[in-house]
């Protein structure tokens, strides 16, 4: 498994981690990954105990699969014209629920999904850009939704 750093950020509180390193399957599963790159300054989280291993396979187990997470905006507008900025801008708010939100997108401070790349880009194309549609910056990172 390449190793991918996780943004600590995108790690939802109360997360299971595990730290069973005698798991045979430890080195693919996401919450083994997670666990080995808690800050140092974590004292106390939501754990697999060990006792899982006495189980033929462990329910806790979650397969560490990436995605190409993307965020910025400007590059998406490079290209557009005038009377089809705002309608564009206006449709990616309100899908991404509001100004804010819209700016945490934009600035990085929150990355946009597979799935809500490609709802922004097919507003694009539905205007009719379809060449040099791309976010200003992607990153790989695991899924931690599934």
């Amino acid at each position: 498994m390449e190793n991918i750093v996780i943004d600590k950020k995108m790690v939802p509180p109360g997360y299971v981690m595990c730290f069973n390193s005698d798991c045979p399957r430890h080195g693919e599963c996401l919450r083994w990954i997670v666990g080995q790159q808690a800050s140092d300054n974590l004292r106390v989280a939501t754990t697999v105990l060990p006792s899982v291993l006495k189980l033929s396979r462990c329910t806790y187990y979650r397969k560490a699969e990436t995605q190409r997470m993307a965020w910025g905006f400007s590059k998406l507008f490079e290209d557009v014209k005038r009377k089809d900025a705002k309608p564009l801008r206006d449709g990616m708010v309100k899908y991404l629920g509001g100004n804010g939100t819209y700016s945490r997108y934009r600035l990085g401070r929150r990355m946009l999904s597979p799935q809500q790349q490609d709802y922004i880009l097919n507003l694009f194309r539905r205007r009719g850009y379809t060449e040099g549609l791309e976010f200003d910056n992607y990153v790989t990172t695991y899924d931690l939704d599934h």
